[in-house]
């Protein structure tokens, strides 16, 4: 039996794994069940010999980064040495982003219920599909006699919801990773292998005002008011970010336009009420990159933009970054992707196609410290949304799809 056939053959136990690790609600934020699944994922890895090492990030450094300390970050390091000459490494995240129960119809959030050839619950497909995937190629491997052509390497790791500075930038920065190429297990999916994603940046807008009794409102200074005024300014940028010349092709040949989001989060001062005149308002602006933008040229004009906005509406402002992260790209035409593709094709019996995924994963990390590196994981449906799901037949496809790669490896054809 070849590792294919025993996948084949090992369906069901990809989906009960998948549920396990749905069931443990990692939501980040604040980073809850760290813990017991990274220890679920030490237990599955050290089972097929591969030495895994739980790192604890210290609570010094989760403190500065602006996370909550009482919810520890751990990342799980592991190896399979086969005295193959080239190294390749996995990284999956594990955390999931929160969930609003109510809005759920399909199943509850943290069950993973199967129906109709779905499994659904937050993180099915973003991502511990991917997760269970992996897990179900190596086992594959192990169980059939198999080694891998390359020396294989795998992380799970925290907080990528939160862009990764703590979960893979932690290890990559510490020289805990020593690979020679990376496979992130997600930005595309199915007949798609990924090249890349977009950058991202985050940023907090504070508007100051002046507190009064709202039957005095003559008194005070309505930051509220000051902050709908430089939202409706911010419309201009959307329109420049909407012209062509701002356009970029990528790979698949497809035109994509950088984009703005303007009040993903807003909020009120500590004194807020509804007889209060606001003293303090804030929202957020998510700006995506697309390859080719830089993120200081992108975050000038934003600053930019908001300062001619706050001068209009006499408002006193204040700016803070949340989140930066450059646009990352990478050549189809490498070895890597070159030798995935062609495991992509073996199993999905489709040609392959080139992407560049509108997010952000934490294949930058890898990809700035040297390491090539593509994306590829489940095809999840409604990541981050209620009712999140994956197809159990990808989840096995996906499964097939590692395991074919990790077999024939690198090829320099």
């Amino acid at each position: 039996m070849n590792p294919l056939e025993h996948l084949d053959q090992r369906r069901g136990a990809l989906a009960r794994d998948l549920r396990k690790m749905v069931r443990m609600a990692t939501v980040n934020p604040p980073g809850e069940d760290y813990r017991p699944m990274v220890e679920h994922l030490r237990d599955r890895l050290g089972a097929l010999g591969m030495g895994p090492v739980v790192h604890r990030v210290p609570d010094a450094e989760v403190e500065a980064a602006g996370a909550d300390s009482d919810y520890p970050r751990y990342n799980l390091v592991a190896r399979w040495d086969t005295g193959a000459d080239e190294t390749i490494h996995f990284n999956a995240h594990y955390d999931v982003v929160p969930v609003a129960a109510a809005d759920w119809s399909a199943a509850p959030p943290f069950e993973g219920v199967s129906r109709g050839g779905w499994l659904y619950g937050r993180g099915a497909g973003d991502m511990k599909g991917s997760i269970a995937a992996l897990l179900g190629a190596l086992r594959s491997l192990r169980h059939t006699r198999v080694d891998p052509a390359v020396n294989v390497e795998v992380s799970f790791t925290a907080d990528e919801e939160t862009g990764g500075a703590l979960g893979a930038g932690w290890i990559v920065k510490r020289g805990l990773v020593d690979a020679d190429y990376a496979v992130e297990c997600e930005g595309a999916s199915g007949s798609r292998v990924g090249l890349g994603h977009n950058g991202v940046l985050w940023l907090e807008v504070e508007v100051a005002g002046r507190s009064a009794h709202a039957s005095s409102p003559e008194r005070g200074v309505n930051a509220f008011e000051k902050m709908a005024a430089m939202v409706h300014d911010l419309r201009s940028i959307k329109r420049r970010l909407g012209n062509p010349s701002r356009g970029w092709e990528g790979p698949d040949g497809r035109s994509r336009q950088p984009t703005i989001n303007v009040g993903g989060v807003v909020r009120g001062g500590p004194d807020q009420k509804v007889n209060t005149v606001p003293g303090k308002a804030a929202f957020t602006i998510d700006r995506r990159l697309v390859p080719g933008e830089r993120l200081a040229d992108s975050e000038a004009e934003l600053v930019e933009a908001l300062a001619r906005a706050a001068a209009r509406a006499e408002a006193r402002h204040r700016v803070r970054p949340l989140l930066r992260i450059e646009p990352c790209l990478v050549g189809g035409d490498g070895i890597l992707p070159r030798s995935f593709a062609r495991s992509v094709r073996a199993v999905r019996r489709h040609a392959v196609e080139f992407r560049v995924t509108t997010g952000f994963t934490d294949l930058h990390y890898f990809v700035d410290a040297g390491m090539p590196g593509i994306g590829y994981g489940v095809n999840g449906e409604r990541a981050h949304g209620a009712d999140e799901r994956v197809s159990l037949r990808d989840l096995a496809q996906t499964a097939r799809t590692y395991a074919d790669f990790l077999v024939r490896g690198l090829t320099r054809d």
